[in-house]
């Protein structure tokens, strides 16, 4: 519990953010979370201004402005979406809590709720560093790069502001460059917090499924001594779908729009790719979109390979030495488990790997059939 409350600050200004509340918390996250959704609501305002004052073409500037623009529209329903759902998020969230309050019958239980709980803020410790710091630099990246490369160029109008101020001197010239580069840095940065908060509840989930598989392995020794063993794992195991299908409530509709945002950005930094094999940005178009939705299809993957091994463990162990009442009760449970549970975009359509790949074969072929027909 002492390691969660230091990452509590974090985990609650990602919680917040994706929930838009600005009400509650420390003044210092609530400023961040102001500005950080006025910049991204400017820059969603830029960019329309941009295609609404450009000439349709197919070039790289109009593809790039016309997905950057769809990226900021995902990111403002992904906001929407997780101010109408706070409540689920929150109840999620006091769940977490209890799981790290929550006290084992012995020591060896104890030893296990600490060890895959430690290793859970461990995991998401790092990724959360190793993503924000490749996010960052991704942003700027991107930005130095359209500056300097013509067939990119300005992708954003400034509203009120005509450009021809800015020819003036040096300065005056680099100024709308500036802040493009400081847009998509913002956006960046801000796109992947949406997703560190559900990657922790989504670890968090993972953690509960690793303590509720070695209490099961536990059965066999504890069936005689600690009788109420079975039930203490039968709650976990209510408690482990309740907050599966918690997360499938919150990320129905924002996964549903992430995946086919990850499936148009593959698409077209393919495309982009094949033109200039040597343009770096177009890499980071790629792997960036990539990343995003790989992320949510690693997670789903992960809590749905172990909760079908579920039934397989409880299966394995002594039933037979439990009194009659149990037995039915270990039954039921055993059905429960033999279900298998994972997460569901839209409610519908299971999010795991062979999704991912899927979607990375389409958006491939169709990025091929588009550079064919633009030859």
């Amino acid at each position: 519990m002492e390691e969660f409350n230091k990452k509590w600050s974090r985990i609650n200004f990602l919680l917040s953010h994706m929930t838009v509340n600005i009400t509650t918390g420390s003044l210092k996250d609530r400023l961040v979370i102001s500005v950080v959704a006025m910049v991204n609501v400017l820059f969603f305002v830029c960019l329309f201004l941009h295609l609404w004052n450009s000439e349709f073409a197919l070039n790289f500037n109009i593809l790039v402005s016309g997905l950057t623009f769809f990226g900021c529209a995902h990111y403002l329903f992904r906001l929407a979406v997780g101010f109408f759902k706070v409540d689920l998020y929150t109840e999620l969230m006091q769940k977490i809590k209890a799981l790290y309050t929550e006290k084992g019958d012995d020591e060896e239980d104890e030893q296990i709720l600490a060890k895959h709980l430690m290793n859970s803020l461990k995991i998401f410790s790092l990724i959360d560093k190793c993503f924000s710091v490749l996010y960052v630099l991704a942003g700027m990246m991107t930005g130095v790069y359209f500056r300097y490369n013509p067939d990119y160029g300005l992708m954003i109008d400034l509203p009120f502001i005509s450009l021809d101020i800015f020819q003036g001197n040096f300065l005056w010239r680099e100024f709308p460059y500036f802040i493009q580069e400081y847009f998509y840095t913002s956006f960046g940065v801000t796109v992947i917090i949406l997703d560190l908060g559900i990657i922790f509840m989504g670890i968090q989930v993972i953690a509960e499924l690793n303590i509720l598989t070695d209490s099961m392995n536990l059965l066999n020794e504890k069936i005689k001594t600690h009788p109420m063993f079975l039930h203490r794992i039968i709650r976990r195991h209510c408690s482990l779908i309740e907050n599966i299908n918690l997360l499938n409530d919150i990320i129905a509709e924002s996964s549903f729009v992430q995946l086919m945002l990850t499936f148009a950005t593959i698409l077209f930094g393919m495309t982009f790719l094949i033109t200039y094999t040597t343009g770096y940005v177009n890499y980071i178009i790629v792997c960036g979109s990539g990343g995003i939705g790989l992320s949510i299809c690693i997670l789903g993957e992960f809590i749905r390979n172990k909760t079908e091994s579920l039934s397989d463990t409880l299966y394995m162990t002594n039933w037979y030495d439990l009194s009659a009442k149990d037995q039915k009760i270990f039954l039921i449970m055993l059905g429960m488990a033999q279900r298998g549970y994972g997460l569901k975009s839209a409610g519908m359509y299971d999010i795991n790997l062979y999704t991912f790949v899927q979607i990375f074969k389409i958006a491939f072929s169709y990025s091929a059939v588009l550079y064919s027909l633009s030859n």
